[in-house]
């Protein structure tokens, strides 16, 4: 026993300021006191500890790591969507007949050339979105929207997509 008494008297854990919460000063190291910021520091900088740097509540020499805190209020459900409500999101697919191109406002330039015609591109639902088609040789014209989408409209179509959606523009020449 008294060898254990040699041991556990040369042994004294040292706390850094700021790193163990508190609500009295019983609850610090000797020589810290409990500070307004619920943090156990120096007397010479208590109260002003910053909170660490994800807002989170301090460290707790007491309670392991990975335990949680009695006092922090567990963290809120994620939201639900109402049954009802669309995806965020959808598909523009974008297929070119002909030698053309078609300029998705926004999001880029689809060629019969490069993407041979066929290229998808990231919508978000309910938002207008312009498609403007143009013939990329002098020997060719846009001739029409063959998809429902923009059928009926001239070169520039403006729609509202509430699904993803397809649009084909045809080029022929004159």
């Amino acid at each position: 026993m008294a060898g254990l008494s040699v041991i556990t008297g040369c042994y004294g854990p040292a706390l850094r300021d700021c790193t163990v919460s508190c609500a009295a000063a019983a609850d610090c190291a000797q020589g810290q006191v409990c500070g307004a910021d619920g943090l156990c520091a120096a007397p010479e900088i208590a109260g002003t500890c910053a909170p660490p740097p994800d807002g989170g509540p301090a460290i707790d020499a007491a309670r392991p790591v990975d335990a949680p805190s009695i006092d922090a209020p567990p963290p809120p459900p994620p939201p639900d969507a109402p049954p009802d409500a669309p995806p965020m999101g959808a598909t523009l697919r974008v297929q070119i007949d002909g030698a053309g191109s078609v300029f998705v406002d926004g999001s880029g330039v689809c060629s019969s050339f490069g993407a041979r015609g066929d290229c998808t591109y990231d919508l978000t639902l309910g938002a207008p979105k312009t498609v403007r088609a143009v013939a990329i040789q002098p020997d060719q014209r846009f001739k029409a929207w063959t998809s429902s989408t923009c059928g009926g409209q001239g070169a520039s179509c403006t729609f509202t997509p509430t699904v993803s959606t397809t649009v084909i523009a045809k080029f022929e020449r004159p």
